[in-house]
């Protein structure tokens, strides 16, 4: 089996060791680029959301390297996300692929544990288990590393820039537990040793769709940009606090739900209640702004737009929503995020209460 999945970030590590403890090949697509972008707008219905085409553009090119199987994530309820693989499945093979596909939907655990990996992959439970405590684990070194790197970029960006080349490579051979709780312990270390030199300009909440707070590629690597501009990003999205949260071991979602309720009381599907959440939670954590990022056309992130705006009403705090296709100009989102930057400086120089809209 020669496995290929989406790129995911940093998660990406996370991902690949887990397919590899079940036995499987890895052999990943090239690192995005335009062409990634290109090749699954081209052969995508032309309405549909941007994490489709990059993901579509990222199996094509795979295959192209001689994957044979492929794994895909699959939601449920509202959201568009749940037909991506009946859809990317049927055009892949449409333009005459050879290939398997198969959906990791959001199984329970027991299933997930005990019938749908040891069927795909022919391995025991026990095996699965042991490979879903390593991604776990690497899951949580990745999150910790991008904790540590966010705090790192808004202080000293080029130190950040060393930083980062060096303790990828560090993540990327950390193949056993032992390893891994160590880089972790140092992570938070080097984490709290920077915060302690408190040369932060301005934090700022980034919520939004999953896809888009994961991947920079999506994003068009908006928090590094944020990070020149010495700005501390804080986002509780990752791989890992979703894996808690399928796990039911996620104690933070309760608080997130409380706060979502007063301002949501259905969900729309996706991310939206994670979305209204965890902008409560940053504004009552003290951040000077919040930017909601999603695709253009995500239903569910559109419909959370109301409850924001209330939002920053309700805290007066500004809240800047930022939407991104295949069409979107990096100068014109950069041109935005500068613009609200320097309104929220004002608002910590005077203490005027200055809506943004």
């Amino acid at each position: 089996m020669k496995a290929a999945f989406p790129y995911i970030g940093y998660h990406t590590f996370a991902l690949k060791d887990f397919l590899t403890a079940l036995g499987a090949e890895v052999c990943l697509p090239p690192p995005l680029t335009k062409r990634t972008l290109e090749l699954g707008a081209k052969y995508s219905p032309e309405m549909v959301c941007l994490p489709f085409k990059i993901t579509l553009g990222n199996f094509i090119e795979a295959l192209e390297k001689g994957a044979d199987t492929l794994f895909m994530a699959a939601g449920a309820r509202k959201c568009r996300f749940g037909y991506y693989h009946y859809l990317q499945e049927r055009i892949l093979k449409e333009l005459g692929y050879q290939f398997r596909f198969y959906p990791v939907s959001q199984y329970s655990p027991y299933e997930f544990i005990f019938e749908k990996m040891p069927q795909i992959f022919a391995v025991s439970p026990t095996q699965v288990l042991k490979a879903l405590y390593l991604m776990i684990k690497k899951s949580e070194l990745c999150e910790n590393f991008k904790n540590c790197l966010r705090v790192i970029r808004a202080i000293d960006y080029q130190r950040s820039l060393e930083f980062e080349k060096e303790y990828l490579k560090k993540i990327e051979n950390a193949k056993r537990i032992k390893e891994i709780n160590i880089l972790n312990k140092e992570l938070k270390r080097i984490r709290k040793n920077w915060l302690k030199e408190n040369r932060i300009k301005l934090k700022v909440g980034l919520v939004g769709e999953i896809y888009f707070l994961l991947e920079d590629f999506a994003n068009q690597e908006l928090e590094k940009e944020l990070g020149k501009l010495g700005v501390l990003v804080l986002s509780k999205r990752s791989l890992y606090s979703r894996l808690k949260h399928l796990l039911k071991i996620e104690k933070e979602f309760l608080k997130i739900y409380y706060y979502a309720k007063k301002y949501l009381a259905v969900s729309p599907g996706g991310e939206a209640i994670h979305t209204i959440g965890e902008t409560i939670d940053f504004i009552k954590k003290g951040v000077d702004g919040i930017i909601h990022i999603f695709p253009f056309t995500c239903m569910p992130e559109n419909i959370v737009l109301h409850s924001l705006e209330k939002i920053s009403e309700d805290y007066n705090i500004p809240i800047l929503s930022l939407s991104f296709d295949e069409h979107t100009s990096k100068t014109g989102i950069l041109t935005r995020v500068e613009a609200f930057l320097e309104l929220l400086k004002r608002r910590k120089r005077n203490g005027n209460s200055i809506y943004w809209n």
